[in-house]
């Protein structure tokens, strides 16, 4: 018999690299997100206690310490974590471990974490291991566990977002103004309440407006203003003028269209605002959408140009009474059909369509991950409900003690009713938050599944209004059309949906397409 083993040089080896049977060396990564954390330290103590523990016990060597600060984990663009992904590359081989406390101190990305947790371990050799949420990417399922969690962890990041916004709808609803006020306003503080006056900037401002009103210029506007030490240009100018703040009104993104009366000072009346603008009561507006080009280009403004960056705009060939979509950058190129783009759409969002026979192992997983990610507030949940007991009771006693035994006078009763009355209403809104978000994971995970089984098919019969809300739920910032590879990329997908496009991926489920779902998911992370 031959000896085939000489032959063992010519042979494909795995670019992968391998660690077995080595010695396990890590690296600890840990950080808060707020610098308030960052100096009082102590959760960054702890992070740094278990994980050097957990080390010790599994006998890995610590190389080196990352982080130890507040860096967000909405962005891989963060100083201490770039250094840290620096120090793997240069020292390829050599680690095996990135140690951190949990999944979401190392990156709340989502997709973007996907990648990264994939490229270190193929390319280099190195495990991302939460020491609090221990899962053996070694294999398929581990790797979807551990991506399950970054992906939660990124639906945490929006659901917090969520609750900052409609605490500003709440506000703005209300007359007040949340966010930097325009040019012209200061933001003052008088015993402790925010208030919002007009400045030096604002007084000169007000002169500006009544010059136009009386029939002045811009041009002469702006040289007036430059004179008086305030520079200004035309398109600044013009931006003042339309901004409805300046008579009192807020109206903001947040507000679905609403006009309300503000709290802040008034610059000019309304009726100065209005003459400024030229704007009678029948005019309802700056302007009247296109309906005919509505409904012929829903992708407009959704869709950017991924050579520029521009939204696209459309137009209509009509000779041919054909819709065409451009980009609306002056000289660029990027011209395409809009029933080619639409197929190309759909064809798009077919990867995130599921299939019936993988609905039920989606859904346990849905819930299972998002009561894992509630714990903690199932347990806030239980606290709250034996604050406002106990609270209850306080208010019970000191109202028996008032009317009923007249032990108690009035000063001393309302003194401390009041207190109580503030306790109940903190303790009630903390345990109705935690509770609108530990409920009904199944009903969030039935919903989620029934829109995407039916996806496809709803964008392409449904009207105009309904596309922007399915291509606007599945991709909440847009997505980007790149000419020259006739594809579609997107930084961020919808939770769920992504979820599902991962699940397809690990299964098997892929199709033909411009894309996989490994691709639609990944986000360039170094």
């Amino acid at each position: 018999m031959n000896d085939i083993s000489k032959f063992g040089r010519f042979s494909k080896k795995s670019g992968r690299l391998s660690v077995t049977n080595k010695i396990k060396t890590a690296i600890i990564y840990t950080r808060v997100s707020s610098k308030e954390q960052a100096d009082n330290n102590l959760s960054l103590d702890v992070q740094r206690k278990v994980i050097e523990e957990y080390a010790k016990r599994n006998d890995i060597v610590v190389l080196q310490y990352f982080g130890g600060t507040y860096e967000s984990a909405k962005t891989d663009g963060r100083k201490e974590f770039l250094r840290m992904l620096e120090f793997i590359k240069k020292n390829k081989g050599k680690v095996t471990h990135v140690l951190v406390y949990t999944l979401d101190r190392f990156s709340r990305t989502g997709g973007g974490a996907i990648k990264l947790a994939e490229d270190l371990r193929e390319k280099y050799g190195v495990t991302i291991f939460a020491v609090t949420q221990p899962t053996d990417t070694s294999n398929a399922s581990g790797v979807l566990q551990q991506n399950i969690h970054f992906i939660f962890s990124q639906y945490d990041n929006q659901l917090r977002k969520q609750r900052a916004v409609a605490g500003m709808k709440e506000k703005f609803d209300k007359g007040i103004w949340v966010t930097r006020p325009p040019q012209g306003y200061d933001i003052v503080k008088t015993n402790g309440e925010r208030k919002i006056v007009v400045n030096a900037i604002g007084k000169k401002l007000r002169k500006a407006f009544l010059w136009k009103a009386d029939g002045l210029k811009n041009e002469d506007i702006i040289e007036r203003l430059n004179a008086m030490g305030m520079s200004m240009y035309k398109q600044q100018l013009s931006k003042v003028f339309r901004n409805p703040f300046y008579c009192g009104l807020v109206c903001h993104g947040l507000m679905e269209g609403k006009v309300i009366e503000g709290t802040h000072e008034k610059l000019i009346s309304q009726e100065i605002f209005m003459k400024v603008n030229k704007i009678n009561e029948e005019a309802g507006g700056y302007g009247v959408p296109h309906k005919r080009e509505r409904e012929a280009l829903p992708l407009k403004i959704f869709v950017r140009c991924a050579a520029c960056g521009e939204p696209f705009t459309g137009y209509i060939v009509k000779a041919k009474n054909l819709w065409y979509y451009k980009c609306r950058k002056n000289g660029c190129k990027c011209n395409k059909s809009a029933k080619q783009l639409h197929e190309l759409f759909q064809d798009y969002m077919s990867h995130y369509c599921l299939k019936p026979e993988l609905t039920e192992p989606l859904k346990a997983e849905i819930v299972e991950v998002w009561n894992e990610i509630n714990k903690e507030n199932v347990e806030l949940e239980k606290n709250y409900r034996e604050q406002l007991n106990e609270v209850n009771k306080k208010l019970d006693k000191i109202e028996e003690k008032h009317y009923v035994l007249e032990e108690m006078n009035k000063e001393t009763f309302q003194k401390f009713y009041f207190k109580y009355k503030q306790e109940q209403k903190e303790a009630t809104d903390q345990l109705a938050k935690v509770t609108s978000e530990i409920s009904n994971p199944e009903k969030i995970a039935e919903k989620a599944i029934s829109i995407s089984t039916e996806l496809n098919t709803a964008w392409a019969s449904g009207d105009v209004k309904r596309k922007e809300q399915l291509q606007k739920l599945l991709f909440p910032e847009g997505i980007v059309y790149d000419l020259k590879n006739n594809t579609f990329r997107t930084d961020r997908v919808n939770v769920i949906f992504m979820l599902i496009a991962q699940l397809a991926s690990n299964t098997g489920a892929k199709e033909k397409g411009q894309t996989n779902a490994s691709a639609c998911l990944s986000l360039s992370a170094d």
